[in-house]
């Protein structure tokens, strides 16, 4: 995962919107429309950056907290959110040290996030997942595939990785799926699965 300070400087310099998106993510938008979050469920956005999907969460009455270690970030998704009139919680913070409460989360969205986290540091983003969810909490995870990782020096979202740092004694995985990840520069070719936190 890069340095701080590059985060920083990425969003200073106004050169991150190609990873963003003027819409909610299709993926989060369904699942809204379907009806399948709970209005009392408390939402977790980490690596929450300008804070997309945070405010889309928010507009549509959920209780959201967003998660980055951006001070810029932050105050983009701030300004986003006072525009849209959007409660959200945002906090400065690392996946790896989460400023949130044990079991205290029903939902976890990670749009390229894991993604850009090294193997060294994955157990770490894991163990952290698992203690802010509530048991039967779910994390849904969005990220490069192999073959965009090797385009883009992202480690990608495989299979191999989802059971190597997801353990199957603590959660219970649905499909990897191909979907392509939308930005205002196009399409990334990107994975997607969901997990649900299955012991306390």
């Amino acid at each position: 995962m890069s340095d701080r300070d590059d985060w920083e400087s990425i969003y200073e310099s106004g050169d991150f919107t190609h990873w963003e998106t003027y819409y909610p993510s299709p993926e989060l938008a369904a699942l809204v429309a379907a009806g399948l979050i709970s209005k009392k469920a408390q939402i977790l956005d980490v690596g929450s950056g300008g804070g997309f999907d945070a405010v889309f969460f928010a507009q549509n009455g959920f209780k959201i907290v967003g998660v980055d270690f951006s001070r810029i970030a932050l105050k983009v998704a701030e300004k986003r959110a006072s525009e849209k009139n959007a409660k959200v919680d945002l906090i400065l913070g690392s996946v790896f040290n989460l400023p949130i409460e044990d079991k205290s989360v029903d939902f976890i969205v990670d749009r390229g996030l894991f993604h850009v986290i090294e193997n060294v540091d994955r157990p770490k983003y894991a163990a952290e997942l698992f203690r802010v969810l509530r048991l039967r909490g779910r994390l849904l995870i969005r990220g490069a595939s192999e073959e965009s990782s090797a385009q883009d020096r992202f480690n990608p979202v495989t299979e191999e990785a989802i059971n190597k740092y997801f353990s199957a004694k603590k959660f219970s995985r649905g499909l990897v799926l191909p979907i392509p990840l939308s930005s205002s520069a196009g399409t990334m070719d990107s994975r997607i699965v969901m997990l649900r936190k299955i012991k306390e």
